[in-house]
């Protein structure tokens, strides 16, 4: 059974299967507890009277319903953020004599990119595109990448099934309920300027890792930057969805197209997506849009778009972003795995290093200012930036890049 969840007053909804097919009270308010927005505490539902062992279907509640639930007691806030998933390349690698057997993912994608020679090779640089110098990385054994979070199509479907429902459901309940209508006309003239334009960075990417993955000299590097891809298209739909449902309440959605080319908040921005999708060498290119880029944009990003939404009278916007979130974080572990298999490298480390610390410095100082033009006076988001940019220099120390000292100009401080 499907049901939908929101902590009344706080939180966006979010779905929960609950495994019987008649659960009760309890069976929901457990697993609303263990959802990261409960923060540690107490949850009961927003009915008067109503006990544990009561079946979910005594009130009503079916498939697919939205249910509030209360939230009790003060938040318990982790000081101790979780562990980074690790890449054991040795575990991982697959032996050519038999000593282990090999998992699905594995089965089904390793040894799908073929190597030289090649038919078309031929005497122009042009024509020999599936080569080292495809990037200026180098790696002594590129089948060594394994993605962290191990998707293959068929996990990797019924994982975005899933959370498309979600995501249509949401939209479904905001359209129903008349939500967007009474939003906060001020929320709405910031989403005028920045829910449309944002397609545009989202579908920069999706073009860049379309390019990583035609070019990549791995089939484990191009199955992980594919799904990257797909998921960044879906992305971009997603904000244009978004301005859609917003423009059959509120004129001013129906072209984004003039915010992004002019609007001075996304200039900073623009340009540096337009440098990422012009860049061939698909290495840097996996570096410069998922280690440095994406992270800081997305902070700037989800901060306009979520922060005071709920208070605004906006609850569909924040799940929305909450369900890319989840795609951007996976896409980051998978990117930060491609960083250490190339810095660890025992003969090309070294030169590697050398190359991503001289395109870090050059894009991170910028990808940080146009983060910050783009949130502009918004100081509530500027602690998710912050985040971001923590969570970049932690993957770059990590594997010994060196990390430029940023000067913020507003405080006249190092980040």
């Amino acid at each position: 059974m499907l049901v939908y969840s929101r902590i009344v007053g706080e939180a966006a909804p979010e779905a929960f299967v609950l495994a019987d097919d008649d659960p009760t009270v309890s069976d929901l308010l457990q697993s609303i507890g263990a959802a990261r927005s409960a923060r540690g505490r107490l949850v009961e539902l927003d009915m008067p009277d109503v006990f544990a062992t009561t079946k979910l279907s005594d009130l009503g509640i079916g498939d697919g319903d939205l249910v509030g639930v209360r939230a009790v007691g003060e938040p318990v806030v982790a000081t101790t953020p979780p562990a980074r998933p690790q890449l054991d390349v040795e575990t991982l690698r697959a032996t050519s004599n038999g000593t282990r057997r090999l998992n699905e993912y594995e089965e089904v994608t390793r040894l799908l990119q073929w190597h030289a020679p090649y038919h078309i090779d031929g005497d122009r640089p042009s024509h020999q595109v599936w080569t080292d110098d495809s990037t200026a990385l180098r790696c002594g054994d590129w089948e060594a990448y394994r993605t962290p979070d191990k998707l293959y199509y068929r996990t990797y479907t019924t994982r975005q099934a899933r959370a498309a429902r979600s995501v249509s459901t949401a939209f479904e309940f905001a359209e129903t309920d008349n939500q967007l209508a009474a939003v906060d006309p001020e929320r709405v003239a910031l989403l005028r300027d920045v829910l449309g334009p944002l397609q545009y960075p989202d579908w920069g990417l999706c073009i860049t890792h379309q390019h990583t993955t035609r070019f990549a000299l791995s089939s484990w590097i191009a199955g992980a930057t594919s799904f990257m891809m797909f998921d960044e298209l879906r992305h971009a739909q997603l904000y244009g969805r978004l301005a859609i449902v917003y423009g059959n309440h509120h004129d001013g959605f129906d072209d984004p197209r003039p915010a992004w080319m002019a609007g001075l908040r996304l200039q900073p921005t623009r340009r540096i997506v337009e440098e990422i999708m012009a860049t061939l060498d698909w290495g840097k290119a996996i570096i410069l849009a998922q280690i440095v880029f994406e992270p800081l944009h997305t902070a700037a990003a989800h901060a306009l778009l979520t922060t005071g939404a709920l208070a605004a009278g906006d609850g569909l916007t924040p799940f929305v972003c909450r369900s890319i979130e989840d795609d951007k974080v996976r896409h980051r572990e998978g990117a930060a795995a491609f960083l250490r298999l190339v810095c660890a490298d025992d003969r090309h480390g070294e030169h590697n290093r050398e190359l991503i610390t001289s395109w870090v410095a050059d894009l991170l100082p910028r990808t940080y200012a146009a983060a910050a033009t783009l949130l502009g006076p918004d100081t509530a988001g500027a602690g998710a930036v912050t985040q971001a940019l923590t969570w970049i220099q932690e993957q770059l120390s990590a594997t010994d890049i060196t990390v430029p000292v940023l000067i913020s100009e507003d405080e006249g401080v190092s980040a």
